[in-house]
């Protein structure tokens, strides 16, 4: 049986504030049988102690150690590359604190940027997208937290996500980020390392063909698609190269299946 899983949050166990069908018993059943667990999200606008709450809140026990958002894989991409950076933000004041408690110094003007951070922010003004935009093109680098263009806020809703707004910025300056995010494999490194086990040793779960199983394959993982997010079957029978799962499944509780039999 496989032990270790890597979990996608939104669209996998719960949309908005609602969660999915049977996603509750399915983990509580994963941990009684020994299964370590993560959780690899693209979402940028909260720290991962409140990441953790919330799913707690909803009945899923989780600690902060077990959650990986993109706002703390950046931050500890950035201190490991760079760590006298002096990064400008567009994003909410939780990426900025998960940046600061990395030690990061975040700056508020262009003139001092040495890296430009991008999520999503919902108190997106249009002087926060300028600042930025002078900081790009006077050569800080240009990091988007991930791509997703938008996610699920309800049962039967999206709504624009943190690539809509590094869009605008690709656009306005014509320079492309340097993407931490699924597909990146940024998380799942960090994962595995932190584990102390191979990629084939992982299952990655997740929503989105693009982003969830896009790095779960580029990694080596056995990619798993849940039907209760972001892709349909149909949209999972089309996809080609690493964007083709290894099984669908049209919700989680399939999982512990998966793992007992490991393909």
């Amino acid at each position: 049986m496989i032990k270790h899983v890597v979990l996608d949050m939104d669209g996998v166990l719960y949309r908005g504030e609602s969660p999915l069908p049977g996603a509750i018993d399915t983990l509580k059943a994963l941990r009684q049988q020994g299964v370590q667990v993560a959780f690899i999200t693209n979402n940028a606008s909260l720290h991962r102690e409140e990441l953790a709450a919330k799913v707690s809140r909803m009945g899923f026990a989780c600690v902060p150690e077990e959650v990986w958002g993109s706002a703390y894989t950046t931050a500890l991409y950035i201190t490991k590359h760079a760590p006298e950076a002096r990064v400008l933000t567009v994003g909410t004041p939780s990426m900025i604190r998960e940046l600061r408690d990395a030690g990061l110094t975040v700056v508020s003007t262009h003139e001092d940027a040495t890296h430009v951070v991008v999520g999503l922010d919902m108190g997106l003004t249009y002087e926060k997208l300028r600042q930025a935009h002078y900081a790009i093109q006077h050569g800080a680098l240009f990091i988007a937290t991930n791509l997703d263009a938008a996610y699920p806020d309800t049962l039967t809703t999206t709504t624009p996500g943190g690539g809509a707004i590094v869009a605008v910025l690709r656009t306005s300056t014509a320079v492309e980020p340097l993407l931490i995010g699924k597909p990146q494999t940024t998380g799942l490194a960090l994962v595995a390392e932190a584990w102390g086990v191979a990629p084939a040793d992982m299952v990655g779960v997740g929503d989105r063909l693009d982003t969830d199983i896009a790095a779960a394959r580029a990694f080596g993982c056995l990619a798993v698609l849940v039907l209760t997010g972001i892709a349909t079957r149909a949209d999972a029978e089309a996809a080609t190269g690493h964007e083709r799962p290894d099984v669908i499944l049209p919700d989680l509780t399939g999982l512990p299946a998966v793992l007992a039999r490991g393909v």
